[in-house]
């Protein structure tokens, strides 16, 4: 049986960021899609509101329902501005995850190596032990051979 591995809190404890980054990378995901959601209601929003000021500016003219068209307007364009800078600072957050999960993996990889290299030289090493075990006995059996003892 292998030794105890000495870096094994280590690698427990990078392997435990790993899957904590990717549960936050999870949540900023999420609220990617929120943030898309709500951007896509907003343009419709617009898209309403031009349609229903391009009709109120034919025929008969009502001046107080285009102002206030048009205040809603500017404000759900506002609305619009501000979610698509969310949106913007979220993936830059999502893409900063990113990279932390990828260096994350790395390090821990690079404890599995070491693990992994420290198992396989005490195999080595167990093995080099018996075979010199082994050759011993058939000295043993060799030296008690030849002088006649069975």
């Amino acid at each position: 049986m292998p030794p105890k591995f000495t870096l094994q809190p280590v690698l427990d404890y990078r392997e435990t960021r790993v899957e904590i980054l990717e549960i936050e990378l999870g949540r900023l995901l999420q609220a990617q899609k929120r943030c898309l959601t709500f951007l896509e209601a907003l343009n419709s929003s617009r898209d309403r509101i031009l349609s229903e000021l391009g009709k109120k500016q034919t025929g008969e003219i009502d001046l107080y329902m285009i102002a206030r068209l048009h205040a809603n307007l500017e404000l759900v364009n506002e609305r619009i501005q501000e979610q698509q800078t969310r949106l913007n600072e979220i993936n830059q957050q999502i893409y900063e995850k990113q990279q932390e999960i990828i260096h994350a993996k790395q390090d821990a990889e690079a404890l599995v190596k070491l693990k992994e290299h420290e198992i396989e030289r005490f195999k080595k090493e167990e093995a080099k032990k018996e075979n010199r075990l082994q050759d011993d006995i058939y000295i043993a059996r060799a030296y008690h051979h030849s002088n006649g003892v069975a």
